[in-house]
């Protein structure tokens, strides 16, 4: 009798890191715009005769939201579950530490 081959695995099942490093690469991406987008805010604000700081201290004074340790995006506001809505990481396996 024949055996059947099996499909090969795709490349992602082969290579996690690749995927890792892509991802990896997107954020760095994400991070790099956002901060081309407050460098032409602060720009901006200079040329409107506003000081630095002044404009710093607005662009500043919006807090980030906290994160998932487990993939790092963003936690949506209203109640705080025990586990992330995104990825599924449950918060008490790092301990103590608030989010």
């Amino acid at each position: 009798m024949r055996s059947r081959r099996r499909p090969l695995p795709t490349r992602d099942r082969l290579d996690p890191e690749s995927t890792r490093v892509q991802d990896l690469e997107l954020r760095v991406r994400i991070l790099e715009a956002k901060v081309r987008e407050l460098r032409a805010e602060l720009k901006i604000a200079s040329v409107k005769g506003e000081s630095r700081t002044a404009a710093a201290r607005t662009v500043a004074a919006t807090r980030s939201r906290p994160r998932c340790p487990g993939c790092t995006l963003e936690l949506p506001p209203g109640r705080k579950r025990e586990d992330c809505v995104w990825c599924g990481f449950r918060f008490d396996a790092v301990g103590g530490r608030t989010l």
